[in-house]
């Protein structure tokens, strides 16, 4: 049986906000539209929070973290910390 999607999104949403705590501050510019999507991938769900721009492939992924959806169990959360520090304007 499958884990609900709300409890995955719960779970990566903390495991990413404690990943966060490690690096620097993203930037207010790009809070102001942070979303964290999903992508279904057989039992994966990939949570990525990410800035929208005009286009959806020209997003700006700052973290991505993989839930498997039979176990619940979270990969570590991967952390782009570059990608933020380096946008001077989004």
């Amino acid at each position: 049986m499958a884990i609900k999607l709300e409890v995955l999104r719960e779970k990566a949403r903390v495991a990413t906000r404690e990943a966060l705590r490690q690096c620097p501050a993203i930037p207010e510019h790009f809070r102001e539209n942070l979303t964290l999507g999903v992508l279904f991938d057989d039992e994966a769900r990939v949570f990525e929070l990410y800035v929208a721009r005009e286009r959806p492939g020209d997003a700006l992924v700052l973290t991505r973290v993989t839930a498997n959806s039979k176990t619940g169990e979270l990969s570590p959360v991967e952390v782009y910390p570059e990608r933020w520090s380096t946008e001077s304007t989004d």
